[in-house]
């Protein structure tokens, strides 16, 4: 898979009311790169929380949280993106999952996938990528 590639599953993701903000978490432990992804979809008008790792994630969650779109990085302390995205399905989260990581190797991405993502894009976000991912969430 090239730079910047898109791996995507047909999963069933949760209907969003297209009349709200999109709700999304960033799941990043780079602070720059954290920075870059909530500028960008900030511009997108969507509302934004952040997140530093994947315990955070499943915390957030079992505390009754909820998202439209969850974007989360694959190496992360404490918790990575593949064990996060494994929990929060057998937890039934129902939110739009998809992975942003700096591998661009496919063993690496497809075992990502594997975890239970609805899409992976390679590090960093931009608008082309951001577009594809919100016109697939309101779509479906």
């Amino acid at each position: 898979m090239g730079f910047g590639n898109v791996t995507s599953t047909s999963k069933t993701i949760k209907t969003i009311d297209t009349e709200k903000k999109i709700s999304v978490l960033i799941v990043e432990d780079d602070l720059v790169i954290q920075k870059i992804h909530k500028v960008i979809m900030t511009k997108f008008g969507t509302e934004v929380q952040l997140a530093s790792n994947g315990k955070e994630v499943v915390d957030l969650f079992l505390s009754g949280a909820s998202f439209d779109l969850i974007l989360t990085d694959l190496e992360m302390p404490i918790m990575d993106g593949i064990e996060a995205t494994k929990q929060l399905c057998s937890m039934g989260v129902t939110s739009m999952i998809v992975g942003v990581t700096s591998r661009n190797q496919d063993s690496e991405i497809q075992a990502f996938m594997k975890s239970g993502l609805n899409a992976c894009y390679v590090k960093p976000l931009n608008a082309e990528k951001v577009t594809a991912v919100l016109n697939e969430l309101k779509n479906n």
